[in-house]
Parts: structure tokens; sequence; C-alpha cells
């Protein structure tokens, strides 16, 4: 009796954090475009276990391991490449070495860009577009949601705090896209008044703690950050992969855009409001750094007023105000 063999797909994603969050959505497209196939999925380190959770496919790999050396010239191919997979890459567009070794050893191979640069589109309308999904925003944001898995890290942190918690991530990749200090200390203070307490969320990026007086959790695995982020009554943030990570898991709150364009880098799903600073390089414009804690808070104050409202519009339909 013959039986036939089962399709191999590789999905090879190289970005960080919060572009993988933003191309979520094509990735399970993909995932279902080639329901069944024996999918393999891709990542950076950090990401595997994210990955595992978001369910983009049967394996996860690492992009880490001493065997991805071979995408540059190492002689032992990895796993995910054997068997003549159909590969779609976001690694190799601009290599012409990988490319060359990914198309050799596949059935077929595409590749595609990480999303850069200020662009017309939001990020993951570009991504979806790329492989050929559908890219409506509302559709978007329904796919790039996570469940948050069970976590005792989160428990504890939890058990340790008086609900309501805001959460908050003072942290961002580059500084001209961090909010000043004190205006998160402000937000922290406000908060406390109206009675409920602060969890600091710290990651590599962050050197000590912010605010001395809240409960600091540092470089969290991301599914126990999930999972944190989620049981939180409001969040703050700038725009970094934290802010991504809380918008897919529902998280109702702010986030704080500088030099970026929210309309284009927004989180895609959840509950979260965009207050884009006007950019520095505008000669009528202010900095991030000087967005006043008054217009946050105020912010803040309308998610908490109309919190369970289902009518209330998603952050990247509205694109957030303008200061």
């Amino acid at each position: 009796m013959r039986t036939e063999s089962i399709e191999r797909v590789t999905l090879i994603f190289p970005g960080a954090l919060g572009d993988f969050l933003l191309a979520l959505p094509a990735l399970r497209a993909l995932r279902a475009r080639h329901a069944p196939a024996r999918l393999t999925t891709v990542v950076s380190a950090p990401l595997v276990s994210l990955a595992r959770l978001a369910g983009v496919g049967d394996e996860v790999a690492s992009l880490d391991a001493a065997s991805s050396a071979w995408l540059f010239g190492g002689s032992v191919s990895p796993p995910w490449i054997r068997d003549r997979p159909t590969v779609y890459s976001w690694l190799g567009s601009g290599d012409p070495l990988a490319r060359a070794r990914v198309s050799q050893a596949a059935r077929t191979a595409r590749f595609f860009a990480i999303e850069r640069g200020a662009g017309g589109e939001h990020a993951a309308v570009g991504y979806a577009h790329a492989v050929g999904a559908p890219a409506g925003l509302a559709e978007l944001g329904k796919a790039g949601r996570l469940d948050a898995p069970p976590s005792p890290a989160a428990d504890r942190i939890h058990a340790a705090l008086r609900a309501p918690v805001l959460a908050i991530h003072p942290g961002a990749g580059a500084d001209r896209k961090r909010w000043a200090a004190g205006g998160f200390i402000e937000v922290a203070d406000w908060w406390r008044r109206r009675g409920g307490s602060v969890l600091e969320l710290g990651g590599p990026a962050e050197a000590g703690q912010l605010l001395g007086d809240a409960f600091l959790a540092r470089d969290l695995p991301l599914p126990d950050l999930a999972a944190a982020l989620a049981r939180a009554a409001l969040y703050v943030g700038n725009d970094s992969g934290v802010s991504h990570l809380a918008g897919a898991v529902g998280a109702a709150g702010v986030v704080l855009f500088g030099p970026t364009p929210a309309r284009r880098w927004g989180p895609l799903a959840g509950r979260l409001t965009a207050l884009q600073a006007l950019d520095a390089d505008d000669p009528e414009g202010i900095p991030l750094a000087a967005l006043p804690p008054a217009l946050v808070v105020a912010a803040c104050q309308r998610i908490v007023d109309t919190a369970g409202d289902a009518r209330s519009p998603s952050p990247v339909d509205k694109g957030g105000p303008r200061y």
C-alpha cells in the first residue's frame, strides 16, 4: 500500500517581537493555506515560545541554533530545510547568499522584506498583502490576537499586587521612542490615588528600576509576560514589542508614539489607544519626551470610564490623537 508523502512547508521570520506580532495574521494565513502540510516556523530564539503559543506551525525552530549557520555558508543544513520544503522567507530578500542557499534546497521559495520605514499603509497590511492574505484592519486585528496561557509566574506577580493593576513598560528600542521618566511616574501616582497598584515591566534594554515603589518584573519569558499583561486593568507603554504583545492579549490602555507614526506601527489587536506626539523634526512639533503627562492621564481616564464598551474604536481605526 502506497502512502503519499506529507507536504513540508517552512516559514522563516527573523523579525523582533513587534515585527512578529504585526506579521502574525499573515503567518496564520499561510498556516491555513497549507493546512494538510507539516509546517515549521523558524524564528529567533527569544520568540520560539511565543510562536508555539501563537500556533503558527506544527514545529517551531530557532534561527539562533548552530545549524542555522548553513544559511550563511555553514556545511550542515538545518532539519527545517531538508526534504525540499515549500519556503516562505522574510530572510534573504536582501542577502544573495542566504537567498541562493534556500532557493536551491527548497521545492519552491518566496522571499519577502521585513516592513520598515514610513510607508503609506499599516505594517500588518503590508505583510498580509505580500502573501495574498485578506488585509482589512478588522480582520487583521482578529487574526492577530493571542490567548494568554496559564502562568504560575503571572499568578505570583498578581498575587503580590492589589487590584486593579496598572502595567507600565517604560522601555523602547531607541531613546527617541521613550517618554520621559517623569511622565510615567505621574501616571503611576494618579493610578495609586485611585486605589490601584503598579507593575513595572522591564527588559534587557532597561537598566535599573524607573518606578522605585512599583512591583518590578524583569525579563519574563514571553508567555509569562503575555499572561501578566492580560490580567492588568490598564496598560501604558511606549512604541515597543511589549506594547504589541499587550494589544495581542487584549489589554486596554495607551501606547505613546513619537518619531514613528501610529497609523503604520500601532498595535494591531486589543483595546489600546495610540497617543501621537508630533515629530520633533517638525518645526512646530514636540518630542515624545515632552508629551504632557496630563494628556496621558486624561486618555487613561477615558479608557477607565468606558471600560467594557465594545463600541470603542480600535487604535488602528482611529489613529489616535496627535499633540
